[in-house]
């Protein structure tokens, strides 16, 4: 097992395979990674066992991306009476179907592949990982945050899967993101996504209640969603109107979520797509655009000109500058 830390965060990976294989269930059962406890159908499935996990903590919450064989997860008030574990779990399932069970028939059903449900880690739950290995994004709340959110809403949250509408889809976008760039980032740059998806999960939770998406307590989780959005499209002509209509809120309110960080909606546009120009120019990939004329026209910019402007005003060197500067320190 890996593992890095900051005052910021930790990060950990595990995989199974570098385990020996007589042991490999039984040690992996010691490190205590998952809140879940798990255990193969059978014999043959104690043999073909393996799963990697990778797990980022912070102050926030956590994060624990799982990848796994068959088997079936089961937590009860006697593991939460051990571990006292005061938290809320939101999971978006990918790979197979999923049968969840949570200690009543109005509770238990089948969860598909891009949904995400919710559990408290306080109450019974039991997971079915059938057939092919499976795949789970897990966001865990401490319990003190959720309910400093939602109040006493907060105990109907255990066996909800929530509405596909919303926030919600940005928030499935946030937790891939977070686990494609965890193992490969700084504690920083994980500290900040992890953030960002407890803010989203947040404002999802208070909509799924019943709150509306435009009160105050939603501003932050709706700004993490505005950024989200606007990183995954630096190349369309973003605009407020466009991202408001996305995010299902007023322009007017879009503008208000920005200015309280300090922000224009034009202005951090065109930061982040400045900022992705310049990493583009200095990669030294084969997949990244050559001429600085396709960088900008995939940053958003339509005019090379305007773009060598706007970059050397906002860096102090051109494009083309900054581009011959690398391919020489790289030689």
């Amino acid at each position: 097992m890996l593992g890095f830390t900051s005052s910021l965060c930790t990060f950990e990976e595990l995989d199974s395979q570098a385990m020996p294989a007589p042991l490999r269930f039984a040690q992996w059962r010691e490190t205590g990674l998952l809140p879940m406890i798990a255990e193969p159908a059978d014999d043959e499935g104690r043999e073909r066992f393996r799963i990697r996990v990778n797990k980022l903590a912070g102050s926030a919450g956590r994060f624990i991306d799982v990848t796994a064989t068959a088997m079936q997860l089961r937590r009860t008030a006697t593991d939460y009476g051990r571990d006292r574990l005061d938290m809320i779990s939101l999971t978006l399932y990918l790979g197979t179907p999923i049968e969840c069970r949570f200690g009543s028939p109005g509770l238990s059903g089948v969860v598909r592949p891009g949904q995400i449900g919710v559990k408290d880690f306080a109450r019974s739950a039991v997971h079915l990982w059938q057939a092919r290995p499976h795949r789970g994004l897990n966001l865990h709340l401490p319990r003190l945050g959720v309910e400093a959110a939602l109040g006493d809403k907060a105990e109907r949250l255990h066996g909800r899967v929530l509405s596909p509408v919303g926030l919600a889809p940005m928030l499935r976008s946030q937790l891939v993101a977070v686990a494609r760039m965890a193992p490969r980032t700084s504690d920083t740059v994980r500290a900040a996504a992890l953030d960002a998806a407890v803010d989203l999960a947040m404002s999802v939770l208070r909509c799924e209640l019943g709150a509306r998406l435009e009160d105050e307590a939603n501003e932050d989780g709706l700004y993490a969603a505005a950024k989200l959005f606007i990183s995954r499209h630096l190349g369309a002509q973003l605009n407020p109107g466009l991202i408001a209509q996305h995010l299902h809120c007023s322009r007017a309110h879009l503008y208000r979520v920005f200015a309280k960080h300090g922000e224009t909606v034009a202005g951090h546009v065109r930061e982040h797509r400045l900022r992705r120009a310049y990493s583009l120019l200095i990669a030294r990939d084969g997949n990244a655009p050559s001429a600085v004329g396709d960088i900008a026209f995939r940053c958003g910019f339509e005019d090379p000109v305007h773009f060598s402007r706007l970059f050397r005003r906002h860096f102090g060197l051109t494009p083309r500058a900054l581009k011959a500067g690398s391919r020489t320190s790289e030689e």
